[in-house]
């Protein structure tokens, strides 16, 4: 199985949103793939996030009648073992993500894509899990057709 990892600050809301539609529409066209996320805030507890994961990201994904298979998972932050197992890594914002990857993980810089969705100071949730959904969209029909599926 192959694995794609999500990065976000805080694991709680865009990357989780991330992990749980990929790994829908990976089983959905039976790719051997599996999505992760991780954080890349040092301290979790200073994001201020409440619960497992953001109520947004529960409601997007209840809307779309997507099972939640990690909901009950607290955010995890990144350790260097996570870019080591995965195959993919994407942040989920450049303007964000890449001065904390440059800090912590200089290493890893060449491995990591990006997208460029904005968090609640920046987009409303319902743009930025339109443009997160359309970006993971685009990930899986390239995935798709590197496997002939």
């Amino acid at each position: 199985m192959n694995r794609i990892l999500f990065l976000c600050t805080g694991n709680y809301y865009r990357s989780r949103f991330a992990e749980e539609y990929f790994n829908h529409q990976a089983d959905r066209f039976a790719l051997p793939w599996e999505a992760d996320s991780r954080a890349l805030a040092r301290d979790l507890a200073a994001t201020g996030n409440q619960g497992p994961i953001s109520t947004f990201a529960v409601t997007e994904l209840q809307r779309r009648a997507i099972p939640i298979r990690g909901g009950a998972r607290h955010p995890i932050g990144v350790q260097p073992t996570d870019f080591e197992t995965a195959h993919r890594i994407i942040a989920v914002s450049r303007r964000e993500h890449e001065p904390m990857l440059r800090e912590h993980f200089p290493g890893v810089l060449e491995r990591i894509g990006y997208f460029e969705i904005g968090d609640l100071d920046v987009e409303t949730p319902a743009t930025a899990i339109a443009r997160l959904t359309q970006a993971i969209d685009l990930e899986i029909a390239a995935l798709r057709t590197r496997h002939d599926i």
